[in-house]
């Protein structure tokens, strides 16, 4: 039997954070969700229940989504970011696209979400492994006797 999908959601509204919790739940994930409400419990969950993924909304008092991935980054560059919101408009869901999140999936299509949360985490993997590569091809051509 596999571990459980270590989920970090930040969500500050305690419905709205259930029914993505429900949406997990309803799917073929197996998941553990830890949840947090706010920008400092955020940072803090990062370092200490190191999350596989994590799921964001975008709007929260004195913090947003833009913070929450620019944190997330700076903890692991590679950490699968989903904005999980109730209304983003065109220009910030690019935005937010753009600055490195996965993907956003808007709180009233939640049946998107575990789709979004396993193309995620199969990129992340893919790059992780791309990148493996990558250095090994490097390693070989720094040590080659011959130009190519």
């Amino acid at each position: 039997m596999t571990a459980a999908m270590r989920i970090l959601l930040l969500e500050d509204n305690p419905f709205d954070a259930e029914l993505i919790q429900h949406a997990l739940a309803q799917s073929e994930l197996e998941a553990e969700v830890h949840h947090v409400d706010n920008g400092g419990a955020f940072v803090a969950a990062l370092q200490e229940y190191r999350p596989q993924i994590v799921l964001s909304d975008f709007s929260l008092p004195e913090y947003d989504g833009f913070e929450a991935l620019k944190e997330t980054k700076g903890f692991d560059a590679s950490l699968p970011f989903i904005l999980v919101t109730g209304a983003i408009g065109e220009e910030a869901s690019v935005k937010i696209l753009k600055r490195g999140a996965d993907d956003y999936v808007l709180k009233d299509r939640l049946a998107r979400l575990p789709g979004a949360i396993e193309r995620a985490l199969k990129d992340a993997e893919f790059q992780r492994q791309l990148s493996i590569s990558e250095e090994r091809y490097r390693l070989l051509m720094e040590s080659s006797h011959y130009g190519i």
